[in-house]
């Protein structure tokens, strides 16, 4: 009796085993980024916010980390210690991106040619790739406005700005510099500048700074 009853024993293993619920993969869809700013303590650091569509299709509650999920951002990937309830789930993604670790990924993201962006994983020995796309925050330049004797510049980007170069008026050059606020405005501070010229035409040859990450040259005419 006793090999009946292991056989016994084994079908019934078998049948609870194939009646076991079976992890289905989750979806995830990209639904936007943006920049979320720039940390200056205590070290420089570029903030980037995913913003994701997650779809747990199972009944329970699923660890990505059952998947090894991350994000990857250009040099850059970033485990996710998340629990995705059944269902849909929005969750914003954040990553730190600082010249140490990710200079040449924060170089290209505010650049026009971007930097790649992928939410990857892995289930039973296969790669997983959930989506993939590409994501750019080109600089854009300061707008200029003159009010007297005084130049201000107004930044329209969401990160802070350090700017300093030249105003060249009437054949003479000044010395520039202010440090603008991330979309906000600040009244150029000029060196050497004599009541009398502001009514001639020129151009400011600019250098702006995202500090300890980019340098960028341009020239904004008067």
């Amino acid at each position: 009796m006793a090999p009946v009853r292991i056989l016994l024993d084994l079908l019934t293993l078998g049948l609870l085993a194939a009646c076991a619920p079976q992890t289905l993969t989750p979806e995830a869809r990209f639904l936007g980024a943006e920049l979320r700013g720039l940390e200056v303590s205590p070290e420089p650091a570029l903030l980037l916010g995913v913003r994701v569509e997650f779809q747990n299709p199972n009944p329970f509650p699923l660890p990505l980390a059952t998947f090894g999920t991350r994000l990857r951002v250009g040099e850059v990937a970033v485990p996710l210690d998340l629990t995705l309830p059944p269902g849909r789930k929005e969750e914003v993604l954040l990553v730190r991106l600082t010249p140490k670790e990710a200079l040449a990924t924060a170089q290209a993201l505010l650049s026009r040619e971007g930097v790649a962006v992928a939410l990857e994983g892995r289930t039973l020995g296969q790669s997983l790739t959930f989506f993939r796309t590409r994501l750019a925050f080109p600089l854009e330049p300061p707008r200029v406005r003159r009010v007297g004797v005084n130049f201000f510049l107004e930044n329209p980007n969401p990160l802070p700005l350090k700017v300093e170069g030249s105003l060249v008026l009437l054949g003479q050059s000044f010395r520039v510099q202010v440090d603008l606020p991330a979309r906000g405005e600040g009244r150029l501070q000029v060196t050497g500048f004599r009541p009398g010229l502001e009514r001639g035409s020129g151009r400011l040859e600019l250098t702006l700074e995202v500090p300890g990450f980019l340098r960028q040259s341009l020239v904004l005419s008067l």
